[in-house]
C-alpha cells in the first residue's frame, strides 16, 4: 500500500476546510494510505474516517513551557499520527537546522508519532554533481542521533518544490534507490521513501510506475479535493 500525504502548507481557510472535509468523507481510498496534513489550527476539523492526520510541525523543545509551541502530547491528543520534519521551506524560511530536526524527531518518537523526514538537494548542488553527497549528509547527520523507529523519508529535491519541474524518471529512481541503500548500509534497516515535488493528477500515474517509490508527499495539488480524488484514482489503477 502506497502513501499519499497531503501537505496543505498554509493554504485554505476555515470555510475551505469544512467543504474539503465534507467531500473527503465521500472518498474511499482502498489501496492508498491517505494522510491529510492541514495547517495547525485545523487539525481538529478532520474526523480521520478512513484516513490519517498529520501535523506540519512539532516543538523541538521537550518539557518546556513556551508560547506558540505545539507539543507532541498535544498532537497525540488530537489523533495526529504523522508529523513532517525538515521540509525545505522550514530549512530556508525558518532557518531550521539539524539539531532542530533531531529534537523534533525525538519528540515525535517519544509520543509515538511517525515522522516524515524530508531531504533533498538544491539546484546548485545538483548541477555541481553533489546530490548523493548532500543526501547522505542529510541522512547521517540527523538519523545518527535518533532512534530509527517510525521514520519515513521524503525525497523532495528543493529545485522541484513548487516549480512545476521534477526529476526524470531514471534520475528519480536512482536517487530513491541510493537513499534506500545508504539507510540499509548505515542502519541495517529498511525505511519507506516517498517522493515530493511538483506532483499533480497529470503526472502521479507515471510517477507511480517507479516501483521503488513508496508513496508521495503532495503540496499545492492536494488542496483541491477534485485533484486529490483524481490522484487517488491514478494510484489505485
Amino acid at each position: 500500500m502506497k502513501y499519499l500525504v497531503c501537505n496543505f502548507k498554509n493554504k485554505l481557510v476555515k470555510d475551505d476546510i469544512v467543504k474539503y472535509n465534507n467531500r473527503l468523507s465521500e472518498i474511499s481510498a482502498k489501496k492508498v494510505k491517505l494522510v491529510v496534513v492541514p495547517s495547525l489550527p485545523f487539525l481538529a476539523f478532520f474526523d480521520k474516517n478512513g484516513y490519517s492526520i498529520g501535523s506540519q510541525d512539532i516543538s523541538s523543545f521537550m518539557d518546556k513551557t513556551i508560547t506558540g509551541e505545539v507539543t507532541g502530547e498535544q498532537l497525540k491528543s488530537l489523533g495526529v499520527e504523522y508529523v513532517i520534519v525538515g521540509h525545505s521551506e522550514r530549512r530556508e524560511y525558518r532557518h531550521e537546522i539539524n539539531i532542530d530536526f533531531i529534537n523534533k524527531i525525538n519528540n515525535a518518537i517519544y509520543n509515538d508519532i511517525k515522522v516524515i523526514y524530508c531531504i533533498g538537494e538544491t539546484l546548485k548542488e545538483k548541477e555541481d554533481g553533489n546530490t548523493y553527497m548532500v543526501l547522505e549528509k542529510q541522512i547521517s547527520e540527523v538519523l545518527n542521533n535518533v532512534e530509527i523507529k517510525n521514520i519515513i523519508i521524503a525525497y523532495e529535491p528543493v529545485w522541484a518544490v513548487g516549480t512545476g519541474v521534477r526529476p526524470k524518471n531514471k534520475e528519480l529512481k536512482e536517487n530513491i534507490e541510493f537513499i534506500k541503500d545508504i539507510i540499509e548500509e548505515k542502519y541495517d534497516t529498511k525505511l519507506e521513501v516517498l517522493y515530493g515535488g511538483s506532483i499533480n493528477a497529470s503526472n502521479i500515474g507515471e510517477l507511480n510506475t517507479i516501483k521503488c517509490i513508496d508513496g508521495f508527499l503532495v503540496g499545492g495539488a492536494s488542496t483541491d479535493i477534485n485533484s486529490l480524488e483524481n490522484m487517488l484514482l491514478e494510484i489505485e489503477k
